[in-house]
Parts: structure tokens; sequence; C-alpha cells
């Protein structure tokens, strides 16, 4: 019976190190107010105990993830088979834990103060040599070396300042294999580009160059990637201003499936669907919006960021990272802010309207407005 016992053992053991399935993390509140956290399957099973402590982000776990024990807040690396890996190695950066994405999660070494990868079976698959390095965005990372420790306050004790970053150095575009893609050069001439890894193209024959940024690899291969900044402001004076134009019919689909208002002075966030929001603020969209033109003086087009606690619903939850947070990467968001200036010859600005539009897999749709 001992014998029969080890095996079943041993067979859930195998059958757990080999699953693939996405658990969903849920929490408790204990005693004193906090919370800890565990995981269940997408059956509602239980798979992990509410036992996490606070710097456990993942809200999906996949392969593996940055745990911390609810008593102590001793941090590790946690496998779906229970294994523990990476101990005193969690990637941490102005108090952000990382998720794993692409199979890959950061962590770091603290005696070398470098950063690198661990994969999906938790074993090292970049080594810590970069100061630092972003995540990887459709196999392709930017990493930072040859850098020198800085306080953003511009203080000189980087040992007790609050913000720790770094200044100098060189960035590469690396993949997954380690291999230089892109070198300071050819990310010198991308600029301030705003790229979209996810929309690479290699050695494509033709380029719509008006929303495109191509770059020479290190192997010789040209690589292009849309322009965000370039793409949004096409689609935004090219289709949805004359949207606007032609009436409510044509503005409605451009529209997300909740949208959120506010009116001045805030009382909060009001959420509606597209079809009663185009019908109480169409008047102003077209006030508004009809007549502008790109090179307009009171229009600010830029990027932004999600606001995960006022878009909690479970329609934005596939704009967000297994961490919860903004995938702003692939689904970045860009604002319209109107800026109308006092009367009376009065140069400061007395009122601001702004629009607010995310990427979705259909194309940018608005989805807050503020009047």
């Amino acid at each position: 019976m001992k014998l029969l016992t080890l095996l079943a053992l041993l067979l859930a053991h195998a059958a757990e190190a080999q699953d693939t399935t996405v658990w969903t993390q849920f929490s408790v509140r204990v005693r004193g107010g906090d919370y800890r956290y565990g995981y269940k399957d997408a059956a509602g099973h239980l798979k992990i105990p509410a036992k996490f402590g606070l710097f456990t982000p993942a809200q999906k776990f996949r392969h593996i993830m940055a745990v911390s024990d609810g008593q102590s807040l001793r941090q590790y690396y946690l496998l779906k088979n229970g294994q523990p890996v990476g101990r005193d190695s969690v990637y941490m950066f102005d108090y952000q834990v990382d998720c794993e994405q692409e199979g890959f999660i950061r962590f770091k070494d603290r005696k070398k103060d470098r950063v690198g990868f661990l994969n999906a079976q938790g074993r090292v698959a970049i080594p810590a040599q970069y100061n630092m390095v972003s995540p990887f965005y459709n196999g392709l990372a930017v990493a930072l070396s040859g850098a020198r420790r800085t306080c953003w306050d511009r203080s000189t004790d980087t040992l007790h300042c609050e913000h720790l970053g770094w200044t100098g150095g060189h960035e590469v575009v690396i993949n997954q294999r380690n291999e230089v893609v892109f070198d300071q050069l050819s990310l010198a001439k991308m600029g301030s580009s705003h790229l979209n890894f996810y929309s690479l193209q290699r050695n494509a024959p033709v380029v719509d160059t008006a929303t495109t940024v191509t770059l020479t690899a290190m192997n010789g291969d040209r690589y292009t990637f849309t322009d965000y900044d370039k793409e949004f402001n096409q689609w935004f004076f090219g289709q949805f201003v004359p949207a606007v134009r032609s009436g409510p019919a044509a503005v409605r689909p451009l529209c997300y499936a909740e949208l959120a208002t506010a009116g001045q002075p805030f009382r909060g966030w009001q959420h509606t669907e597209p079809g009663a929001f185009v019908q109480a603020h169409f008047p102003v969209l077209r006030a508004q919006l009809a007549d502008l033109r790109p090179n307009s003086k009171q229009v600010q087009v830029g990027p932004d960021d999600l606001n995960t606690l006022t878009f909690n619903s479970p329609r934005f939850a596939s704009f967000l990272t297994d961490c919860g947070e903004h995938f702003a990467k692939k689904y970045p968001v860009f604002s319209v802010i109107l800026a109308i200036k006092a009367t009376g010859g009065n140069s400061n600005i007395n009122h601001q309207w702004q629009y607010s539009f995310i990427r979705t897999a259909q194309g940018y749709r608005l989805y807050e407005a503020s009047f």
C-alpha cells in the first residue's frame, strides 16, 4: 500500500508539473486588514490556498511567478508544480515586481546589480548582464548596459534615495536567444518613435512610410514597425473627425463597448453604452471636433495610460498584463486635449476637454470623454 500511495503521489506531481492551464488569483482579507492571495483554475477549483503576501502581483499564473510569503514577505519565484526557484533573485524596480511574459520573467543578481531572464521552467535563459531590460514584446526586448546608478532627485546618495534609476550606458534590442538585433546606432535612428513591436514585418517589399519606421538589423534584414503616434494621428484626423462630420451613425461604431464621461466640476465617472453616449453627447462632439485640423493650435495629441481603477470591468481585462497593469505596448491609449483660452485677451486656459482612445483588435476606439 505504501508503494501504491507513493506512486499515486508521484503521478499527481507529474500531472501538476505539466499543467498548462491558467490559474487566476483570488484574495482573502485577514486579521489586521491585510490580504492574502491564492489561485484557482478556470473551473474554480482551489490550486493554491490564500497564503501569499503583498508582493504577489500575478493575477494570472501561467508557468512561473514571483510571490512573497504572507508572514515574512520573503520573496521567491514559484513554478506550477510548487517548486520554488530563484530565491533572493526576485526582480523589483520602483516597488514593481515582474510578471511572466512570453514565457520569460526577469530576475536580478543582487551581487552584480544586474538583470536577466528566467524561462518558464525557472532556469536561467539570459544571464544577469544588463543594468535594465524590458519585458519581451513579440520576442524583442530593450536592454541597457554600461550605465551607472543615479537617484531621480539627483542626489548622490544612491544607497538611500527613494527612486533609483540609471544614466548613461547604451541600449540595444535583443531577442530571446540574447542576440543583439539592433545596436545603439539603429536605435538612435529610431529616435522617439513609438513602435508597435507586434506589427513587425521582415524585409517587406512595400511599406506605408506614412505610418511605419524601418530599421536595419545587425544581420542586414529590414525590420518594419508601425509607429503608434503616426498611426493614431492618421486614424483620428482621417477617420474619426470625418465620422463626426458625417453624423451619429458614423461615430457609434468608433466607440468602445463601454465609455466613461465626466463633467466639470468633477463628480465621478458615468459609464454608458455607445448608443446612449452618442445620443447624449454628439452635439458637443460636433461642435468641438467637426472642424478640427491636424495643425490646430488648440489641440494636443499624445500617449496616455488606461486608468485601471476607473476601467475595471471585464470589458477592459484584455488590455491588461498578467500583473493587471495597462498593456500599453500592445494596446496604447491616446488622448486628444482641446484647450480653450479665457475670453478678454487672457492667455490662461479657461477650460479643457479630453477624449481618450484605446487601440483594440478592431482599431482605435473612443472610451473616455471629459467635458
